[in-house]
């Protein structure tokens, strides 16, 4: 093929790609990377989900070929493209369309994470959209008199327009949980811009419904082996932003731009033999089958899950199926929305070998790859199995992959709910730690528009940054600037503090759980009872929660997690209660209660909490300071030595009166100690030398 534009070459007519006969023969049942272009039917996988009623349990799928198109909501369907009475967001993946509560049913009140919210929409809303479509413009062959962006966004650089899908997607949760209309506003204009363009990719020379602010000869590119950054990463980004734009904000011309995106990646890919292709999966290309699996979920058309089937990457995937740990030296970000995909592609089809990699691999990263906070990866990448001590680093904990690791977990989770299993709470525990320590942390408080840092690092007089292997000449003192920067990590911070509603609760058939401890209101039409959870958490080990509305029985639970130093009291309306904690000492679990809820009841559960100290695997002596959940961090201030302190252990104590603050003796100094979500503008250290 020409370096140059590809409409040089015979394009296929827009939507031409045939969907897989019905009666087609059935596939084996584990995805092979021996073929892994032979499609799993819709009806296939209604087969291997034991029917069509396992699939209408967690929101039914529409039947092959009632696709919902734009402007008209068939099969009883919302204007977001989905069955009432569930979430229906497709990322929210099967499970979680009777697991999750939509974003619009819970409200962050006063607390850290309503207030990284409200930075976060600042900047959602200043960002000027003829700004971000510049480049888009440019390569359609329009005019634009926008001032171009800087950074990853600059009109040279080959992963620019990812962020514009990232906005999409942010101002459609943002749309979808605070009810803000400027937002939907703001992302309606952006899609009208992109599908505008979209429509004149043959005239520009481009193939039937390619969208991208690059041209498409970078997949020639691609396809040939040549060097070139991540083109497929892109078009997932612009795929799940149509899809959030769809679903979420109700913008209906997103689904007609995300169909045509869709059906120009299937022609695309559909050319290419099975050894050419996963030479083309050697290069990152994000979540890009998830969000096809996503939009199959819409559509039912069954072209985009042979498609999404098609981005198996046999040499990552094949070993996690196995149970196999060879995460070392993987590059972490480029890898773990492979495994997302994966666990979509194990809900839309049946496959174990699917839910097989994705459970391996969250123990395999959880267990054996992963730092204190939550976080992995040094430099970027996994080290070897076990290595904590011997990778810290200025460069640990990049910002993405704590946001896939979260993605990830909250979709295993849901997945036990929908199979009437009582929530893992060492799910819940683990996204605890990483949400409050790690991704709470990455955002600026000192800035309006909430700046979002790419690495949180763990050495020895760590400081939050600007990535200054990627910007050397950068403020030190900064982690992100307006129009400037444009990392990946700036990008998915634009959905990471938009959405720390959505696991907050959970619901099944009887009741609803309590996942996590944070200030908010949940609405719950299925019993038509609100409920609030007040707590100055973590800071406060009480958890309150209150009927606020409405009055019905049901089932409800409150996490118990591993780290609770002793049983926790519980109190109904003031009243000590007993008998209702399901869990072992040390062990995750639950507070269940079932009563007839009624307006006014209040239910009071106090966590205790305890120091403790948690050793690297591979140097016992290299030991972090936990207290609960939270990960504290020395207080360093303008300076500190890059040689890791030595702690007094027994010297560590917790400040009276003073919200989460301790001290202790480092190299026979004092040294004050708090959240490492806290430590800003400072250097700060994790990881100590204890004798």
């Amino acid at each position: 093929m020409s370096r140059g534009k590809t409409g040089e070459d015979s394009p296929r007519p827009a939507g031409s790609a045939p969907a897989p006969a019905e009666d087609s023969q059935p596939a084996e049942d584990a995805p092979s990377s021996a073929d892994p272009g032979r499609p799993i039917t819709r009806r296939r996988a209604i087969a291997a989900f034991g029917g069509a009623a396992a699939l209408a349990a967690g929101g039914m799928l529409l039947a092959s070929g009632d696709t919902a198109e734009p402007g008209g909501y068939g099969n009883g369907l919302t204007a977001g493209g989905y069955v009432p009475a569930s979430t229906g967001y497709a990322p929210d993946g099967t499970a979680g369309r009777a697991a999750a509560f939509p974003l619009g049913s819970v409200r962050l009140l006063d607390s850290p994470f309503r207030n990284n919210q409200t930075r976060n929409t600042n900047y959602l809303l200043f960002l000027d959209p003829d700004r971000m479509l510049h480049t888009f413009r440019l390569n359609y062959g329009q005019p634009s008199s926008a001032q171009a962006c800087g950074g990853w966004e600059s009109p040279g650089v080959e992963v620019r327009g990812h962020t514009t899908g990232h906005l999409l997607s942010g101002l459609a949760i943002t749309y979808a949980n605070t009810g803000s209309e400027t937002a939907r506003a703001r992302g309606e204009y952006l899609v009208s811009q992109l599908a505008a363009l979209q429509a004149l990719a043959t005239s520009a020379g481009y193939s039937p419904g390619y969208l991208s602010a690059f041209p498409e000869y970078y997949f020639d590119w691609l396809e040939q082996g040549r060097p070139v950054w991540s083109p497929y990463y892109m078009i997932h980004k612009y795929l799940a932003g149509m899809i959030d734009q769809y679903q979420l904000a109700g913008v209906r011309q997103a689904l007609g731009v995300a169909t045509a995106l869709a059906d120009w990646v299937d022609w695309r890919t559909s050319r290419l033999p099975y050894e050419q292709m996963q030479s083309v999966l050697g290069v990152e290309f994000g979540g890009l089958p998830e969000a096809l699996a996503n939009l199959y979920s819409i559509t039912g058309e069954e072209r985009y899950l042979a498609t999404a089937q098609r981005f198996y990457h046999a040499a990552f995937l094949d070993p996690l199926a196995a149970g196999e740990d060879q995460l070392e030296g993987a590059q972490c970000n480029v890898s773990t929305p492979k495994v997302i995909a994966a666990l979509r592609m194990w809900e839309e089809t049946g496959s174990q070998k699917y839910r097989d990699i994705a459970e391996n691999f969250w123990q395999i990263v959880t267990g054996h790859h992963s730092y204190v906070i939550g976080g992995s990866g040094d430099h970027e990448h996994w080290q070897a199995p076990g290595v904590i001590a011997a990778a810290l680093s200025n460069y640990t904990c990049e910002g993405c992959v704590s946001y896939n690791m979260l993605k990830l977990t909250r979709l295993l989770y849901f997945g036990e709910l929908y199979f009437g299993q009582q929530g893992r709470a060492d799910l819940l525990d683990y996204y605890e730690r990483t949400l409050f320590n790690h991704m709470l942390g990455t955002q600026d408080p000192g800035s309006p528009h909430g700046f979002n840092c790419y690495y949180t690092g763990l050495s020895a007089g760590a400081f939050k940054q600007q990535p200054l292997n990627y910007f050397p000449n950068g403020n030190p003192d900064v982690y992100s600037t307006d129009y400037d920067d444009f990392t990946c990590d700036n990008a998915t911070g634009l959905e990471t503090q938009a959405k720390f509603a959505d696991t907050i609760y959970s619901r099944d058939s009887r009741g609803v759980y309590v996942n996590l401890f944070i200030p908010s209101e949940v609405r719950c039409a299925d019993q038509n009872i609100t409920l609030r959870q007040t707590t100055g958490f973590p800071d406060d080990p009480v958890v309150t929660i209150t009927i606020v509305s409405g009055a019905a029985p049901m089932v409800l639970r409150v996490r118990i997690p591993s780290w609770a130093a002793a049983k926790p009291q519980v109190r109904l309306n003031g009243a000590v209660i007993t008998g209702v904690v399901r869990a072992a000492p040390g062990a995750a679990g639950w507070v269940v209660i079932n009563r007839c809820w009624r307006p006014g009841d209040s239910l009071e559960v106090t966590l205790p909490m305890r120091l403790a100290f948690s050793p690297a695997p591979d140097q016992p002596s290299v030991q972090a300071v936990t207290y609960g959940p939270v990960v504290l961090s020395g207080a360093y201030g303008s300076g500190a030595s890059t040689t890791m302190p030595v702690l007094d252990t027994a010297s560590v104590r917790r400040v009276p009166a003073q919200a989460m603050t301790f001290q202790a003796v480092a190299d026979g100094q004092p040294v004050t100690m708090i959240p490492v979500a806290r430590a800003q503008h400072q250097h700060f250290t994790v990881y100590w030398q204890t004798a």
